[in-house]
């Protein structure tokens, strides 16, 4: 389905009884950031499809097409109308819906879309190339194994970030002590 068309820009407004999910709060990597998302009054007569744990946000527009999986309970919680929301339906039992995320981020069917991609000054994915994308289903287990595995390269690779940064600002602490030295002997 699609998210929630809005006919004018998306305005905060603090009062909001709806929360809207932007392209500005997902990241492939990151995922889905809760914690500043714009605040509206839904107006018209379409009843929203307020997201759900277990949905996944499909970006289709743009260089970067991703999905971000939403691995939280959000309430009154809609997408904009740049984001696809795919969602498994309940009696699958043969796919996990955060395994899905990760594989439509996968180089496989990145190089899928690639081939299908429309437009030239601002690319998209159109529902019906997404809804055909052949997807690769190993047994749940397995599915469980790859998404743990990617989860546990996504903390590393923060943790090295975190690390990076810290040794970054140890350094040039110690160096600026060092030039103050040097520039106190030199007054």
């Amino acid at each position: 389905m699609a998210g929630h068309p809005f006919r004018e820009s998306i305005q905060n407004a603090l009062d909001g009884d709806v929360a809207v999910v932007q392209m500005k709060d997902v990241d492939p990597e990151k995922g889905l950031d809760n914690a500043n998302l714009y605040r509206v009054h839904l107006t018209g007569r379409k009843q929203p499809d307020y997201l759900q744990h277990g949905d996944i946000l499909f970006i289709g527009r743009g260089y970067r097409i991703f999905a971000v999986f939403v691995d939280q309970n959000l309430e009154n919680t809609v997408a904009g109308s740049h984001f696809f929301i795919i969602r498994t339906k309940q009696n699958r039992q043969d796919v996990s819906p955060d395994y899905l995320a990760w594989y439509i981020n996968h180089k496989q069917a990145q190089r899928y879309f690639s081939q299908y991609v429309a437009g030239t000054s601002l690319p998209h994915i159109n529902r019906t190339v997404l809804e055909n994308l052949p997807i690769i289903l190993p047994p749940l287990e397995v599915q469980e194994y790859m998404i743990r595995a990617h989860d546990c390269r996504l903390k590393e690779k923060a943790l090295l970030e975190a690390l990076i940064e810290k040794k970054k600002l140890f350094l040039d602490g110690l160096l600026d002590k060092t030039l103050e030295q040097y520039q106190e002997d030199r007054v």
